[in-house]
């Protein structure tokens, strides 16, 4: 069976390292990751296997190389995210949940 999977150019998300905080257990639950417009983006951390599906986020299948995590794949959370991880070689999924515009003090300004 072949699978195409949607591709990440190496200048559209970098690696900005683990949340800084004092607690290590919330350091490793949370990446961040630098867009193309230079913002700094909270992703939650999830082994493969463990990624919820949830409707409303962006999911990264992610290796980790040398203390660096590497995007493989962007897409949606869930079934896609688990199958583009397995294809290519995937060990992690973060997933960044996108707000709805009309969600109150969570929207965007």
């Amino acid at each position: 069976m072949m699978i195409t999977l949607p591709t990440l150019s190496g200048d559209s998300l970098r690696d900005d390292g683990p949340l800084t905080v004092a607690d290590g257990v919330l350091a490793r639950r949370f990446r961040l990751w630098r867009g193309p417009d230079g913002r700094r983006q909270v992703f939650s951390v999830y082994a493969v296997e463990d990624a919820p599906d949830y409707p409303d986020a962006v999911a990264l299948v992610v290796r980790r190389i040398g203390g660096r995590c590497v995007a493989l794949w962007s897409g949606p959370a869930g079934a896609k995210a688990r199958v583009a991880a397995l294809a290519n070689g995937g060990q992690e999924i973060h997933l960044r949940i996108i707000p709805e515009t009309e969600s109150g003090p969570l929207a965007p300004e």
